[in-house]
Formats: structure tokens, C-alpha cells, sequence
């Protein structure tokens, strides 16, 4: 092997630089180590992704020029103190760049309560966006037929026959009605990666909206879709 490269991945929701700096400096000790020892001469510094990303309302976005300017001036400090050459450094923030470029919009199909909770039932499942049923992960939701009025707190769930087909619990939104769109932000970032055909739902379309025009990306799958393969 001739060609070398240092990676690390700290995990996700990091908004704090020096948790960064911290994680840097130590892979690069050990980049030191290897690159004295074994005489290894490294093209690149990965230092990962994980970037914060507001989800919640009222969440601060990272100062990215801050953040970019401490984190990249200490790894040069760094890479010349133990004389590691000239490597390119490369960041992965693929979540932070992608997750508010999409939202999912599903359609209000059902309206119930009870003495305790009321639910607004919707056409998409976790089939079409994983993220809260397998994580808990919160995304903001907004009533896009109707963005301001009068709210109400709403549970908002799936169509699937799983209990965990929950997006949001004691939600509030403007009271939808049937036929509403809603729409549930920052859907971008492992959005339809994560998608499946779980229950034999086909997955949903994908449109891109680019200068104020809506184009077709990816087609609605159909029942014909999921045969495929089928003898």
C-alpha cells in the first residue's frame, strides 16, 4: 500500500467546535505516530461529518465561518508541529447541507379524538420517513394548507399497522382539516435513503423545486413496482 489517509467520525449534532478540536487532536498524534514509526506520508485529513443541524424552531443555526476558521487553523498548527507534509483536509457535512433541502408533504386522512389525546391521521408512514419511529428524532411539522390560525395539540401518525407509526406527539399546529397537506421539515438528510416498501407501501415521489418550477426527479412507485422480480 502506498497511498494513506486519516479519518475519524465523532458522531452527529455537534455544535461545539472543540469537541472537534479535541477528536483532531488526538487522531493526528496517532497520524504522527504512524507517519515517524512507519514512515507513512498522509494525502488527506478526513475529520467526518456530524455538523450540527437545527431541527427545532428557534434552534441557532453553527456559525459555519467560526467554526471552520478555529477547527482548520488548529489542524494546521498541528499538521506542521509534527511535520505531516502538505495533506488536503476534508470534512463530510452531508446532513447539515442536505436535511432542510427537503420536507415531506402527506396528506390529512383522518381526524379523531377522545376524552384525553386527539390524533391526526396521515398517508405517509415510517415507511416514508424513518427517522422519528427509529430514533425519536424531532421535525418540526406545519400545517401547509393552512399556516397560521388558531393551533391544537395533535398527535400525528401513520397509516401502517405498527404502534410506533408516530411522527410527532402533542404537536401543535393550526387545526387541520381532512384533505390538509402537511408538511414535515428538514426531511433532506437520510429522508428517502431510508425509505422502504415495509407493509407493501410503494415509496413516495421525489420533486425538485428550483428557481419556482416543480420537476419530477424520481416516480411514485407502484403496485406493478413492487412485483418486480416476481417469477
Amino acid at each position: 500500500m502506498k497511498r494513506f489517509g486519516v479519518q475519524m467520525h465523532i458522531g452527529s449534532g455537534i455544535s461545539d467546535v472543540y469537541h472537534y478540536i479535541g477528536a483532531a487532536g488526538r487522531m493526528l498524534e496517532i497520524a504522527a505516530k504512524a507517519h515517524e514509526e512507519l514512515d507513512v506520508d498522509f494525502e488527506f485529513i478526513d475529520l467526518g461529518g456530524g455538523l450540527w443541524v437545527p431541527y427545532k424552531p428557534g434552534e441557532m443555526d453553527v456559525d459555519l465561518d467560526a467554526f471552520l476558521e478555529k477547527l482548520t487553523g488548529f489542524v494546521k498548527e498541528k499538521v506542521q508541529a509534527y511535520g505531516l507534509g502538505h495533506p488536503e483536509l476534508w470534512l463530510e457535512p452531508g446532513r447539515f447541507l442536505v436535511a432542510d433541502a427537503g420536507v415531506l408533504l402527506t396528506r390529512v386522512t383522518t381526524l379523531k379524538e377522545n376524552p384525553f389525546r386527539r390524533y391526526v391521521g396521515v398517508d405517509a408512514g415510517f415507511n416514508t420517513l424513518v427517522r422519528p419511529a427509529m430514533y425519536g428524532s424531532y421535525h418540526e411539522i406545519l400545517n401547509a394548507s393552512k399556516l397560521k390560525g388558531e393551533e391544537g395539540t395533535y398527535d400525528v401518525y401513520g397509516p401502517l399497522c405498527e404502534s410506533g407509526d408516530v411522527f410527532a406527539r402533542d404537536r401543535s399546529i393550526p387545526h387541520p382539516m381532512e384533505g390538509d397537506l402537511l408538511s414535515i421539515m428538514n426531511a433532506g438528510a437520510y429522508g428517502f435513503s431510508m425509505s422502504s416498501q415495509y407493509n407493501s407501501r410503494p415509496r413516495a415521489a421525489e420533486i425538485m423545486v428550483l428557481g419556482g418550477e416543480a420537476r419530477l426527479v424520481r416516480s411514485r412507485e407502484s403496485l406493478e413496482d413492487l412485483a418486480q422480480g416476481m417469477p
